[in-house]
């Protein structure tokens, strides 16, 4: 009598247990998944054809791999938190400070004294032109500034037009180029100063906002400049108190004989104590 054993194969993947394996909310598998798939992949695979020893190690080794990266992932967040909270916090110290930053705009306001627009040749300049223009880029003012060295230079912005009238309120441009001897162009750096209004966190990251509306981020601020001290709140220097000498008078009371015109000495030049001569008395005898 002969018994038929099945030889059938299973299959190592078995639908049932694999649907039991939890997803993350984005549908991505995590190393627990991982790891499930691996217990059910042993737990189905067929008794005559197991899984080759070689191939259980090489998943062994992913494993461990993709746990090590979760770590690491792990790790790296927490830092990206610790680091944008510290930069938060150094932007947030910025507020009422003035930042100078790459930019060629200046805001202008109705009383505000006149400013300046800084910025650096790359080389001697023969001629320097200044255009002042609007938000919709026509010029409202130019002039010229004649030869200058290579470095930093600051080109005047009076808040006036060509006729001398005040301008609106609002952002303006200040365009500037150079030519050299040869007439030939000269690189310009352009550098705007700005008060800093606030620090906003809209868009995911801090970013400074300045007093007039526009954003900026902690990588394009070339310079902080503190706050100016209040001249009416610094406390004038106080003098030191004088002292004046005091002299002790004597209030001992001087009687004087028939004949006698001044009271006789009791000490000397050097302070030694004289005697009393017999004639004077500080009473009358009755």
């Amino acid at each position: 009598m002969t018994t038929s054993i099945s030889t059938s194969a299973q299959s190592p993947y078995d639908p049932t247990a694999a649907a039991a394996v939890s997803t993350q909310a984005n549908g991505a598998l995590g190393k627990e998944d991982f790891l499930q798939l691996l217990v059910a992949q042993l737990s189905h695979q067929d008794p005559l054809s197991p899984t080759d020893p070689t191939e259980f190690v090489s998943q062994l080794s992913q494993f461990s791999s993709l746990e090590q990266l979760m770590n690491l992932k792990d790790g790296l967040d927490l830092l990206a938190v610790t680091q944008t909270a510290g930069t938060s916090a150094q932007m947030v110290s910025f507020i009422g400070k003035s930042v100078v930053f790459e930019g060629d705009q200046v805001s202008w306001h109705t009383g505000d004294a006149p400013t300046s627009a800084d910025y650096q040749l790359a080389g001697a300049a023969k001629t320097v032109s200044v255009t002042i223009r609007d938000a919709a880029g026509t010029a409202v003012n130019s002039y010229e500034l004649g030869a200058q060295g290579k470095g930093d230079h600051t080109a005047p912005f009076s808040g006036l037009d060509r006729d001398g009238k005040p301008l609106p309120e609002g952002t303006y441009t200040v365009e500037i180029t150079a030519k050299d001897i040869d007439g030939n162009s000269v690189a310009v750096s352009q550098r705007s100063t700005a008060v800093v209004a606030g620090v906003t966190f809209e868009h995911g990251y801090p970013e400074i906002v300045l007093a007039d509306g526009r954003t900026l981020g902690l990588g394009q601020i070339l310079k902080v400049i503190g706050e100016q001290p209040d001249p009416v709140a610094v406390a004038a220097p106080v003098a030191e108190p004088t002292t004046t000498p005091t002299t002790t008078t004597n209030t001992t009371p001087v009687i004087k004989l028939p004949g006698q015109t001044d009271h006789p000495k009791t000490t000397s030049e050097s302070g030694t104590k004289l005697p009393t001569p017999p004639w004077f008395t500080t009473r009358r005898e009755q």
